[in-house]
């Protein structure tokens, strides 16, 4: 018999590091799948994200995730942004982030190196296969970062009919980061490595709190 996941409902505090990647994506992009929800006739616009993340701390316990947000949709006359892939490293965090906000969460091996004192790489494993494959070097000069200089409420609709928003709060200390190698799989990540970003960041030391999600049903 199967273990069941223990439910761990929101709101969830969290600590940890991690990395920001900062894209604006050409339009010939948007044809993957990626840049669609299901709530929005219209592909992603404006800036797009993806993120490594080391959960120190959470709710849930330590786990690690791999994020893709291709940028905003535009729903109920206002703009969200949406996670379109993610994976994370523990079963908790799969079935509860489902649950509390919608997020498509699948699981997969994470597995970080320490190459040097500023650079590491990591790899993001699904069932033995490399998904993700990064080489990254932090920079030396600190500055604070906090989601309050930006919008970053979230709009994810997974099965059934419930649509969740979430409206996350966090703040830490940056540093600009070097990528100096990076693959993606497209048979399990979107097709976006070939592109540079525009700036890579790694947050430290950061606090993030997901609250309760604001739920609607949809009737279509």
């Amino acid at each position: 018999m199967k273990k069941k996941t223990k439910k761990i409902p929101a709101p969830w505090s969290l600590t940890g590091n991690g990395y920001i990647f900062i894209y604006k994506f050409p339009d010939e992009f948007k044809k993957s799948p990626f840049f669609r929800i299901s709530l929005s006739d219209r592909v992603a616009s404006g800036f797009g994200t993806i993120m490594l993340v080391d959960y120190e701390k959470s709710d849930a316990g330590p786990y690690r995730e791999l994020l893709f947000i291709p940028g905003e949709f535009d729903y109920l006359y206002k703009k969200f942004y949406s996670i379109t892939k993610i994976y994370v490293s523990t079963k908790e965090s799969v079935d509860n982030g489902r649950a509390n906000w919608g997020i498509p969460k699948e699981l997969a091996d994470f597995e970080a190196i320490r190459i040097d004192k500023r650079r590491e790489r990591i790899i993001v494993r699904k069932d033995g296969t490399i998904v993700f494959d990064a080489i990254l070097k932090k920079r030396s000069i600190p500055f604070r970062v906090s989601t309050r200089y930006f919008s970053h409420a979230l709009v994810q609709k997974l099965e059934g009919k419930t649509v969740f928003f979430t409206e996350f709060n966090g703040a830490g200390r940056g540093r600009l980061a070097t990528l100096e190698s990076l693959y993606c799989n497209p048979h399990y990540f979107p097709e976006v490595c070939s592109l540079k970003p525009i700036a890579v960041t790694a947050v430290e030391d950061f606090r993030i709190t997901f609250p309760v999600a604001a739920t609607l049903f949809e009737n279509t």
